[in-house]
């Protein structure tokens, strides 16, 4: 039988509505030398933030956790020059939560074992380096891998995605990082009683103290 461990969200049992603040792709610091200022204004009343994986040290967000409580996973594995990170090994692969009566999972891009892995690098390098369908072949697996899911929170393509497959909305913030031509981005998360609604903010271009010059 499958067993799910929910995390327990300090001070949310009596909300009606919970509004969640949604990011992914930090890269901190190898990207980017601290978060862009805009996102503690954007997500300054949140109940909760989730952030969808690619941090590789978690003191770089702790102005977040300032606002609310900040629950992060794992993110992959980055062998660029002089960026040999981690995405954050530490963190779990996964994240479940219960909030209004609604199944929350957090992941980063779906990878059950190595060969999910490698043969999603093997089509954004090789074949489709410009990922236009990465999100979508993503968005399938998590799928198949979270049937019971109301709403699926990911990450690694830096390019937004959001769409509601059956009973399931899956939702990407894009990537806070920037990445070629996908610019940065976050998203707010509102759960009420009787819908979902998902809200997409583009970022301003990092000043020079938020951005993280070329290594």
């Amino acid at each position: 039988m499958y067993y799910t461990k929910f995390v327990d969200v300090p001070g949310i049992t009596d909300k009606d509505n919970l509004k969640i603040g949604v990011l992914a792709d930090t890269h901190l610091p190898f990207r980017l030398k601290q978060l862009p200022g805009q996102l503690l204004t954007i997500f300054c009343d949140v109940d909760l933030i989730l952030h969808a994986g690619d941090v590789d040290q978690m003191e770089y967000l702790r102005p977040l956790e300032m606002i609310a409580p900040l629950y992060a996973v794992r993110g992959n594995l980055h062998f660029k020059p002089n960026e040999l990170s981690h995405g954050g090994i530490e963190l779990p692969f996964d994240l479940h939560f219960s909030l209004l009566g609604y199944h929350v999972v957090l992941n980063h891009g779906g990878w059950p074992n190595f060969w999910a892995l490698a043969s999603d690098w093997f089509w954004e390098k090789l074949l489709e380096p410009n990922r236009t369908r990465s999100n979508a072949r993503i968005a399938r697996r998590l799928l198949s891998m979270y049937p019971q899911a109301d709403v699926i929170v990911f990450g690694h393509t830096h390019q937004p995605y959001q769409a509601r497959h059956g009973k399931t909305l899956l939702f990407n913030p894009g990537g806070v990082a920037p990445l070629g031509r996908f610019k940065p981005s976050a998203g707010l998360l509102i759960l009420k009683p009787d819908e979902v609604v998902t809200e997409l903010i583009t970022l301003d271009e990092l000043t020079s103290e938020e951005a993280s010059t070329p290594r």
